[in-house]
Formats: C-alpha cells, sequence, structure tokens
C-alpha cells in the first residue's frame, strides 16, 4: 500500500533533505508533499527548488497554521490518493523504522516518537482527557504558572492505566479511509491542540482503532516552532486560542 508523507513547512527548509532522505531510506512506494506556509520570498525560493530537485510535491500557502495546512493537503490526498497510508506532521522528525507489513482497515497506525530516550507516545490517555476540564484555570487565569501546574496534574493522571486517547502531534499517522467531508483539523486554530482535534475526530466522526506498530521517529522538539515561541508567554498567547477553538467545535466544557 502506498505511504503519503506530508510534511508543514515554516522557515524551515533546512530540515527538508534529512526528512526526505529518511523516508527514502526505509520506506518503500512512498509519495511527498511539503505544505509551504509563506514566511519570505527567499524562503519559498529555497522550499522549491529543494523539492524539485528532490521530487518533492509543494503546495504553496499562505502562513494559515499547522492544523489548516494539513487539511490542504489531505483535500488534494483524498481526492487523488485512494488506498493509502498518511503520514502527516512537521518537517522535525526524522524516521528511524517504518514497517512494510502494517495491517490495513480503520486504523490510526501508533508510532514510538522518540525526543531523546522517551516515547512521547501515548500523549493523553482517555483517563488524562477526563482532566482537560481543569485547562478552565489556565484560561481564567491567563498564568503560565496555573498552566504549567494544570499540564503537571495531567502528567500524573497518565500514571495510571487507561486507553489511548491522543497521540503526539509531530506525526499523525492513519489509513485513508479515515477521511471524511469533515476537516480533521480547526480551520480557526493557527497552532497547538492538533492532537486535542485528532482525537476527537478519531472518537467522534472516524470511529477507527488505534494499533501499535513499529513505526519509530525522531522528533527535534521546538525545532518547528523556536521562530515563533521565544519565551513561555508566548506560547500561552498561541495555546488558549487552539484550546478554546478544540472545546467550542467538539462541545467541551
Amino acid at each position: 500500500m502506498r505511504k503519503i508523507f506530508i510534511a508543514v513547512n515554516y522557515n524551515t527548509s533546512r530540515l527538508i533533505e534529512v526528512w526526505h532522505n529518511s523516508i527514502k531510506k526505509i520506506c518503500d512506494d512512498n509519495f511527498l508533499y511539503v505544505v509551504d506556509n509563506f514566511h519570505s520570498e527567499l524562503e519559498r525560493g529555497r522550499v522549491v527548488a529543494i523539492c524539485r530537485r528532490l521530487g518533492i510535491h509543494v503546495l504553496e500557502s499562505e502562513n494559515v497554521g499547522y492544523g489548516s495546512a494539513l487539511n490542504k493537503c489531505l483535500s488534494i490526498v483524498k481526492s487523488e490518493h485512494k488506498d493509502c497510508i498518511i503520514v502527516a506532521g512537521n518537517l522535525d522528525v526524522t524516521f528511524l523504522k517504518f514497517p512494510s507489513d502494517l495491517p490495513v482497515g480503520n486504523y490510526v497506525y501508533v508510532c514510538k516518537a522518540m525526543e531523546g530516550s522517551k516515547d512521547r507516545n501515548p500523549f493523553l490517555t482517555t483517563l488524562q482527557s477526563k482532566f482537560l476540564f481543569l485547562h478552565k484555570f489556565s484560561m481564567a487565569s491567563d498564568n503560565i504558572f496555573i498552566l504549567t501546574a494544570v499540564i503537571f496534574l495531567i502528567r500524573m493522571v497518565g500514571m495510571f492505566p487507561s486507553k489511548l486517547w491522543a497521540v503526539h502531534g509531530s506525526v499523525f499517522c492513519f489509513n485513508s479511509s479515515l477521511l471524511s467531508d469533515m476537516n480533521i483539523f480547526n480551520e480557526n486554530t493557527f497552532l497547538y491542540s492538533e492532537e486535542l482535534e485528532f482525537a476527537s475526530y478519531v472518537e467522534h466522526i472516524s470511529k477507527s482503532e488505534f494499533i501499535f506498530t513499529g513505526i519509530t521517529y525522531k522528533h527535534s522538539a521546538h525545532a518547528a516552532t523556536s521562530s515563533i515561541i521565544k519565551k513561555k508567554r508566548d506560547f500561552l498567547a498561541i495555546w488558549k486560542p487552539g484550546f478554546a477553538n478544540w472545546q467550542k467545535r467538539w462541545g467541551h466544557k
């Protein structure tokens, strides 16, 4: 089955070749897209030149955010590719393993998302999702210390056994049968909470199953966001609208 790899670029053209080479080294029958969220004419030129040399298809976009850029490419994949495995994320990942015998079905393929020696999947469990309401205090206070405290408490809840609910947002890997007429990601969100959007979509729309695989990749945390997020206050300012948009879209209080 063909594997469709999608990566969103925002001023990270330096990462394209490493991302491309890691895929070509371990995965056969692949088709690669880069969605370039506009940063500058110089960066756009670099992206086009690199992708032309490597045989990667480029989609030129305004700076619409991570989720919206993925939606744009997924709509093309839906119309042009049938019965495929989709691997969608950022350029700040290097693929290490990709089994050739993935089962075919209505699956989300869970990867090992390595940051150093730590696997970031599962990103959230079903039990942890029940405590996301605590972020009402983060939202109301607009205080980075309260946000950090709530994140810490939810991480502690993750120590108790529970089913996977959300995968890490650096890579979303799933069968094309999950695609529907509804966008997976929120068009009103610029950055962050894509994990929650994908989890809610899988839970309420696609009715798919999570299946653990041998897919492994290395994630370079902050490589794609360091030019936008300079300090914790910047993170809070961008995180809040995304979380609020997720709540509104999926009816969470």
